[in-house]
């Protein structure tokens, strides 16, 4: 991975943790020593029969990776809380954050992280996230209007950036817009949409840290710096194209989208990291480019381990260009539960992806789906 260079010129953090203005060029050129970490990972809980483990993730996990993250830059011990399976009871998570808030200051960064398993009431589309002792009830499990309820009441800071991987984690997008006007401005970027579950992949986890070491991949301007819409829009193109399912990204006024991240050292050659459809074997398969030569690509297959990578001719690739419905278009949509059609309408489209609203159901129900499941209906 790439060494980071901290972007952080004394006189923008001194604006920032004293007054916390913006400036002409706004910048979130952060400072670890002035930033608090909040991190709670759940692979396992102890209902299972309830809530299904991840024993697939143990290997690596990206939680654990964060943490080293945070502390390898610089962020103080004391202002790291790790919970991670067992760990993270109800009590516990609930505890832990408001301590963690009470102790920070004028100017402070708050950087909130949770993966696990999430759900949703949709009849009163309230979400929360499964902590390790979550049982058949919602009241049972971690709120999201609690989350920013402690963020609220305890946070002496100035920015909260949220951060989560599991389903139906869009609920921190859907707070963030229904918190514009607090005194603490949130940015937040999620696996999935608020009404989506999320796959059990470190797909989105794996973006993230890709943006905060600094990774050329990401750096989608070539200007050597990783700003947070940058570290947003791959996030959203990654899981579209490899997970078939919609991060969501927003920003308040006062949370810079251009905040920036993380300087990137290193060079990539033009075209590594392409989204291409590569053939192998008579078919076509989604893929990345990871190396190339004058008449040669080498690519990695999605969802294959690293042991199906292989070189293979330009004329074995193509751009990758997903089926597309437009908005307002009549479709029919299969539901992976069932595998039966449902007929809904296309409110919007992007990369791959349909936001659907369902025929005879409010907004509630509206979700991202694939164009894989959806065909237009034939009346």
């Amino acid at each position: 991975m790439k060494r980071i260079r901290w972007l952080a010129l004394v006189t923008a953090i001194t604006a920032w943790t004293t007054a916390g203005q913006l400036h002409a060029e706004p910048q979130l050129d952060w400072n670890p020593e002035h930033t608090s970490v909040f991190i709670v990972g759940l692979l396992q809980w102890q209902h299972p029969e309830i809530w299904s483990s991840f024993p697939e993730c143990q290997k690596d996990r990206r939680d654990q990776q964060l943490v080293e993250y945070f502390r390898e830059v610089g962020v103080p011990e004391d202002r790291i809380v790790y919970l991670c399976d067992a760990e993270a009871t109800k009590n516990r998570i609930q505890q832990a954050f408001c301590k963690l808030l009470d102790a920070t200051h004028h100017g402070d960064l708050l950087m909130f992280y949770f993966c696990g398993h999430g759900c949703r009431n949709a009849d009163t589309n309230e979400t929360w996230f499964a902590n390790y002792d979550a049982g058949e009830t919602y009241e049972s499990a971690w709120s999201v209007p609690s989350i920013f309820a402690a963020i609220e009441q305890h946070f002496h800071g100035n920015r909260a950036l949220l951060l989560a991987d599991c389903c139906h984690s869009g609920a921190l997008y859907d707070g963030v817009l229904q918190h514009r006007d607090s005194r603490i401005k949130y940015a937040t970027l999620t696996s999935s949409y608020s009404h989506n579950t999320s796959t059990g992949n470190w797909t989105f986890s794996d973006c993230l840290l890709a943006g905060l070491r600094g990774e050329p991949e990401v750096d989608l301007n070539d200007d050597h710096v990783i700003e947070l819409d940058e570290l947003a829009h791959y996030t959203e193109l990654q899981l579209a194209f490899i997970e078939g399912q919609k991060a969501m990204f927003a920003a308040a006024d006062n949370f810079p989208r251009n905040a920036r991240l993380a300087a990137v050292e290193g060079e990539v050659k033009p075209g590594v990291g392409q989204r291409i459809e590569a053939e192998s074997n008579g078919k076509w398969y989604k893929a990345k480019v990871i190396d190339l030569e004058e008449d040669q690509v080498e690519v990695h297959y999605v969802h294959f381990d690293d042991s199906a990578d292989e070189w293979i001719s330009r004329e074995q690739t193509r751009p990758y260009q997903p089926a597309q419905f437009a908005q307002g278009d009549k479709v029919d949509v299969q539901w992976q539960t069932d595998g039966q059609w449902y007929p809904a309408l296309v409110l919007k489209a992007w990369y791959g992806l349909e936001l659907v609203q369902y025929d005879g159901y409010d907004s509630a129900s509206d979700e991202w789906v694939s164009s894989t499941s959806v065909r237009l209906r034939s009346q």
